[in-house]
C-alpha cells in the first residue's frame, strides 16, 4: 500500500515592511540568495514532512538538518530555491520559477546520500503547492514574540 505523501509549509517571516526572522535562518537565506544570483529575498519558509526520514542526513541524529524555501515575489513571478540548510553545510534541492512552472532539480540532491529523498514527482508537488498558495511563505503580519 503506498502512502501519501504530506508535508507542511510555515513563513518564517515576520513584519510587513521590513520581515525579520531568526538571524540564523536570515544569514542563510541572504547567502542562498546571494549564491543564486538573487540580489534580495522576500519569502523564506521551513518545510516539514510528516515522514521524519526525509532530507535526515543519518538515523538517530541530532536534528539539525530544516527543509527551506528561500524565493523573490516580484509580483509578476516567484523564484524559489529548496535547500536543505544544516549547522555546516548546505543542498541545493531544486529552483523554480512561477511563471514558467519549470522547475530544475539539482545534481547536488540527486548525489548526496541521506535516509530518504524527495522524488521528482514530490518536489514538482511542494512547488505547484506554494505557487498555489503563495501566502504561506510571505511574511507574518503579527509580530512573533519568541524573537524579541
Amino acid at each position: 500500500m503506498k502512502s501519501k505523501f504530506k508535508f507542511s509549509i510555515e513563513s518564517l517571516l515576520h513584519g510587513l515592511e521590513y520581515p525579520k526572522g531568526k538571524i540564523e535562518h536570515i544569514t542563510y537565506a541572504q547567502k542562498v540568495a546571494a549564491h543564486v544570483g538573487m540580489d534580495r529575498f522576500n519569502c523564506l519558509a521551513q518545510i516539514k514532512f510528516e515522514d521524519p526520514q526525509i532530507n535526515k542526513a543519518f538515523p538517530g541524529g541530532i536534528h539539525l538538518d530544516e527543509t527551506l524555501v528561500v524565493g523573490l515575489d516580484n509580483y509578476s513571478s516567484v523564484k524559489l530555491h529548496i535547500c536543505i540548510r544544516s549547522k555546516q553545510s548546505t543542498c541545493k534541492i531544486a529552483s523554480g520559477n512561477s511563471s514558467s512552472r519549470e522547475i530544475k532539480i539539482h545534481n547536488a540532491y540527486r548525489d548526496v546520500v541521506l535516509l530518504k529523498k524527495l522524488s521528482d514527482k514530490q518536489i514538482a508537488e511542494i512547488f505547484n503547492f506554494v505557487w498555489d498558495n503563495l501566502e504561506l511563505i510571505q511574511p507574518n503580519p503579527k509580530r512573533i514574540e519568541e524573537d524579541f
